[in-house]
């Protein structure tokens, strides 16, 4: 008599699927990654096809309504569809959930402290912290924030308008004394910072050995609309550009970026 099988099933690593489907989504983004109409050659060669392949998977894409074809004959762009995909996709994403989960993933990889801070009709905001092991003699809060003395802050302020953070700068620099061309020079400096390195940094001499280093989160429409910062002793912290501390936190902010549909800033793209 046969014995029934009672060993354990073999699990598998990948679950199977159609690769149909994953070759035209490289069409897809190939139309994706350009602001205007390709011609059907450089399709194909962005998405590693010949163009006789990618030809009969546009003839699809075209009829679906995600791809459609340009005014200039042999020429595609994405089409509606591809633009309804992305505005549902855009209501469904909690944008909040999608940053808080990158920055579990750096709190780890660094054991640094982090933050999440967002812009609002009163300033800067922090809404979430991490404590990591590598803590200081300082203590992370949420709430409202310095624009001057935090590089979240300086986020921010090299982000958006002047006209913007014009009033919350006055209102700082004005308990500092500082002189009338201040909010200008601070404003240049912190766009320099940021168009030079992609992230901004703090080191302040009111608080013994805080130091933080932060990146903006960009997203569909092209606003910053998270800040991602890491926040620890001077000694521990490293604001080198290629250091650990740094790479990390780039790539972090790049994911939350490319999860929110955005794409990172040029220096063509500052605000002024």
């Amino acid at each position: 008599m046969e014995q029934p099988d009672t060993s354990e099933p073999v699990e598998k690593n990948e679950r199977r699927g159609i690769q149909s489907v994953e070759i035209a989504f490289r069409l897809l983004m190939a139309l994706q990654n350009t602001q205007q109409a390709l011609p059907l050659k450089e399709i194909a060669t962005r998405a590693e096809m010949t163009p006789s392949a990618a030809n009969n998977y546009l003839v699809s894409l075209v009829r679906t309504g995600l791809a459609a074809a340009d005014e200039k004959p042999g020429y595609y762009r994405l089409g509606p569809a591809a633009l309804m995909l992305g505005v549902s996709a855009t209501r469904q994403i909690d944008g909040f959930d999608v940053v808080r989960g990158e920055l579990g993933k750096l709190r780890d990889a660094t054991q640094c402290s982090g933050a999440i801070t967002m812009w609002t009709t009163d300033g800067v905001l922090s809404l979430f912290k991490l404590e990591g092991q590598q803590r200081g003699a300082f203590e992370l809060r949420t709430g409202l924030m310095s624009l001057l003395s935090t590089a979240a802050g300086k986020v921010f302020a090299a982000s958006l308008p002047l006209a913007v953070t014009r009033p919350f700068l006055e209102q700082e620099l004005a308990s500092r004394k500082a002189g009338g061309d201040a909010i200008e020079t601070f404003h240049a400096d912190v766009m320099h910072e940021l168009q030079a390195n992609g992230y901004a940094t703090m080191r302040r001499s009111d608080i013994a050995g805080y130091a933080s280093i932060a990146a903006p989160v960009i997203n569909w429409t092209g606003d910053v609309k998270f800040v991602i910062s890491l926040v620890g002793a001077d000694t521990v912290l490293d604001f080198e550009p290629g250091s650990k501390h740094v790479v990390a936190l780039l790539e972090s902010a790049a994911r939350a970026t490319a999860l929110l549909g955005g794409r990172p800033r040029s220096q063509s793209d500052a605000a002024n």
